[in-house]
């Protein structure tokens, strides 16, 4: 499955140094990434480059797991001196994307405890067949082609290559208590990005989350 994204869990700036008092998934989490990130040379211009990034991390995350395990004061050390040197001079900061959150706004909850549903992609059409791509296909061939899809996550990075998504929207109110279906998102065969479905959802749950579950539905190989 092609993840598309930075998991939003590891996009921090942190605004204060931690302590071993703090919660131990975050301190193994944003060792892993900052680890990562503090070596990164590539940068995030295509959702494959953050899909390398997510490997890397993915693996840190065991070496990282593994310090707080055997060593938890010198793993605290090297967790804030990789805080420190992002947030001093002359270091390159994460791009404006990354959200900046201080430990204490840290959410603990991830999309996974939301209540998210797969999309009707038949119930769906009249809406669909609005992309000009999808409309070429006719229902037969959409429904085929949305079936599959895959669950995805994105995070805040991922949007500005997401065409459709207008962030003005009013969010979706009481998300966390409601069942929500995953918004759209169709990669065309022009290698272009579509929300189909979903803004005020995705408005909402970036604002609680900073990622999303999306049905990612890539159409780039396919001939109308």
């Amino acid at each position: 499955m092609n993840r598309l994204v930075i998991n939003s869990h590891m996009n921090l700036q942190i605004n204060e140094t931690f302590t071993l008092q703090d919660n131990e998934q975050i301190l193994v989490n944003q060792l892993a990434f900052l680890t990562v990130l503090a070596s990164w040379k590539k940068g995030f211009g295509s959702w494959a480059l953050v899909d390398q990034f997510n490997k890397q991390v993915d693996k840190q995350m065991v070496s990282a797991y593994k310090q707080f395990s055997a060593k938890p004061d010198q793993a605290l050390i090297k967790l804030n001196t990789l805080v420190l040197s992002f947030r001093g001079k002359g270091r390159a900061q994460p791009t404006g994307d990354y959200v900046g959150l201080s430990k204490d706004n840290y959410k603990l909850e991830t999309v996974k405890e939301m209540a998210y549903q797969k999309p009707n992609f038949e119930n769906f059409w009249d809406r669909a067949k609005q992309n000009t791509f999808i409309n070429s296909l006719g229902i037969d061939k959409w429904i085929e082609l949305a079936q599959t899809g895959k669950a995805s996550k994105i995070s805040k990075p991922s949007l500005d290559n997401i065409l459709d998504y207008d962030p003005s929207v009013d969010p979706k109110p009481n998300l966390s208590t409601s069942h929500i279906n995953m918004p759209m998102i169709l990669k065309t065969p022009m290698g272009d990005y579509h929300l189909l479905s979903g803004n005020a959802e995705l408005k909402g749950i970036m604002d609680l989350h900073g990622n999303a579950k999306v049905w990612f539905i890539d159409g780039s190989q396919v001939e109308a």
